[in-house]
């Protein structure tokens, strides 16, 4: 039974100590970021909604869902020069 009550003494001294830690990690933070203002909370803001909009774009075009660059009668031009194209048919 005294093992037990050993186990639950460290986990809270560990649980303290890691709160310790968090309380240190918040207040840095605070410090770091006491001297920002709205203006360049909001260009931040507009900087990370550019970097969102690239993203979407560039998976977008790794994915194949963007619109095709060629043009519709380009397009439609090579089919027909492929369907005039004879088709090689081997005997069996």
């Amino acid at each position: 039974m005294e093992y037990v009550n050993l186990i639950a003494l460290g986990c809270s001294i560990a649980a303290f100590a890691l709160s310790l830690i968090a309380c240190a990690r918040i207040g840095k933070f605070v410090r770091a970021t006491a001297d920002t203002d709205l203006e360049t909370l909001a260009n931040l803001t507009g900087d990370i909604a550019a970097l969102k909009r690239t993203c979407q774009t560039l998976n977008n075009r790794l994915n194949g869902m963007n619109k095709a660059t060629v043009p519709q009668e380009q397009i439609i031009q090579q089919m027909l020069e492929h369907q005039n194209v004879q088709q090689i048919h081997r005997g069996g």
